[in-house]
C-alpha cells in the first residue's frame, strides 16, 4: 500500500512537473510572440522620438534663425539711426572734402571756366544735388564754397551744381561777385557764366543783366560776350521783351565781331514776331565778319517765324558764290522747312549737290 502510496506519488510529482514545464513553455511562447508585436510599435515609439528630436532641433534652428534676422534688424536700425544723426551739413562737407580729395588725386590742368566741370566727378556733384533737395538752406555753403575759390576746379565744380540748382540766392550771389564786388576778371567771368549756364533766371537777374549791358562798362570783349551769354530766359512781359530789344540792337552793332555774333544770337533768342528779326537778317547779308553772318543765318534758319522775309534771305545767301559752303548749305538746309513749290525743290536740290561737289 505504501508502496503503490509512493509510485502514485512520484506519478502526482511527475505530472505535475510536467504541468510546470508546459506551463513555463507557454508562457515563453507567449513572452516570445508578445516582443514580436512589440518590436514594430518599439521602433514606431523610437522614431516618433527621433522626429521629436529632430524637430525640436529643427525649431531651435529656426528660432536661432529669427534671432539673427532680429539682430540684423536691429544693426540697420542702428546704423539707420546712426545715418539719420548725421545732419544734412555734414554730409555736405564730407562730401565737399570726398571732392577736394579726388579732384587732389586726379589733377588736370585748370581749363577755361566756359568749358565746364570734369566728367570725373559727375556722382559727387549728383550728391550735392540730391543733398540740396534734401535741405535746400545748404545752399547758402555751397555759395560760400564757390565765392571762396571760383577760379579753381573746385570752383567749376560748385559752378554746375549752383547752375542746376537755379537757386534765386545763387544767381543773386554770382551777379554781385562779376558786377559789383570783385575786380578780378577770372572771379567776374566764373560769375556770369554760372548765370550762363542756367536754364532760366528771374526777372531781376535779367534786370541786372541788361543794366550791366546797358552801361558799357565792360571794355574786355570776353566779359562782353559772357554779359550777353548770362540774358538768360526769364518771366517777362511785352514790355521786357522790348526792352531786351532795344538793348540788343545796340549790341548788335558794337565794333567788336564777337560781341555782335552774340548779340545777333540773343536777338532772335528774344524775338517775339517777325519784325523783332529785321537786324538779324540785315547782318546775315552784310556784316563783315564770317562768323556773324554764319550765326545769324542759323538763327533765321531755327527761328519759329517762317516768313517770307526770312525765306527771301535764306536765298540770297543760298545763291551767294562768295559764301563759304558750310553757310550756303545750312540756309539751303533751313529752306527745306518752307512750304516749296515743284521748281524751288528741284533748285534746292541741284543746289545741294553742286555745293557739296565743289567743296569737296
Amino acid at each position: 500500500m505504501q508502496h503503490k502510496r509512493y509510485f502514485l506519488n512520484k506519478y502526482v510529482i511527475a505530472a505535475a512537473i510536467l504541468v510546470l514545464l508546459v506551463i513555463i513553455g507557454f508562457v515563453q511562447l507567449r513572452f516570445s510572440s508578445t516582443q514580436q508585436f512589440a518590436s514594430p510599435r518599439l521602433a514606431e515609439q523610437i522614431a516618433i522620438q527621433v522626429d521629436v528630436v529632430n524637430d525640436s532641433a529643427g525649431k531651435k534652428h529656426a528660432h536661432n534663425q529669427v534671432l539673427v534676422s532680429s539682430a540684423e534688424s536691429q544693426n540697420n536700425q542702428t546704423l539707420n539711426k546712426n545715418d539719420q544723426s548725421i545732419t544734412t551739413n555734414e554730409k555736405l562737407r564730407d562730401t565737399l572734402e570726398k571732392l577736394n580729395t579726388s579732384i587732389a588725386q586726379n589733377p588736370e590742368p585748370l581749363k577755361h571756366a566756359i568749358m565746364g566741370p570734369s566728367n570725373k566727378h559727375i556722382a559727387a556733384r549728383m550728391q550735392l544735388l540730391n543733398l540740396l533737395d534734401q535741405d535746400p538752406e545748404l545752399i547758402s555753403e555751397l555759395i560760400d564754397a564757390f565765392i571762396e575759390n571760383p577760379n579753381s576746379l573746385l570752383g567749376r565744380e560748385l559752378s554746375a551744381v549752383l547752375s542746376e540748382s537755379g537757386h534765386e540766392l545763387a544767381q543773386e550771389a554770382a551777379l554781385d561777385m562779376a558786377l559789383d564786388l570783385s575786380n578780378d576778371e577770372q572771379a567776374r567771368t566764373a560769375g556770369l557764366l554760372l548765370i550762363a549756364q542756367m536754364e532760366e533766371v528771374t526777372g531781376d537777374t535779367r534786370d541786372r543783366v541788361l543794366a550791366h549791358i546797358d552801361s558799357g562798362s565792360d571794355l574786355s570783349s570776353d566779359l562782353q560776350q559772357f554779359a550777353l551769354m548770362a540774358l538768360k530766359p526769364a518771366p517777362s512781359s511785352q514790355e521786357d521783351y522790348q526792352r531786351v530789344q532795344s538793348t540788343l540792337s545796340k549790341v548788335v552793332k558794337a565794333e567788336d565781331q564777337n560781341v555782335r555774333r552774340h548779340g545777333v544770337y540773343q536777338m532772335a533768342q528774344w524775338a517775339t514776331n517777325n519784325e523783332d528779326l529785321q537786324d538779324v537778317r540785315t547782318l546775315a547779308l552784310t556784316d563783315p565778319d564770317v562768323n556773324t553772318r554764319a550765326r545769324a543765318v542759323m538763327s533765321l534758319g531755327d527761328s519759329p517765324f517762317k516768313s517770307q522775309e526770312n525765306r527771301s534771305v535764306l536765298w540770297q545767301v543760298a545763291d551767294d558764290e562768295n559764301e563759304p559752303p558750310p553757310i550756303r548749305l545750312y540756309a539751303l538746309k533751313s529752306l527745306s522747312k518752307y512750304a516749296l513749290n515743284d521748281s524751288e525743290i528741284n533748285k534746292l536740290r541741284i543746289m545741294n549737290n553742286d555745293i557739296r561737289n565743289t567743296s569737296r
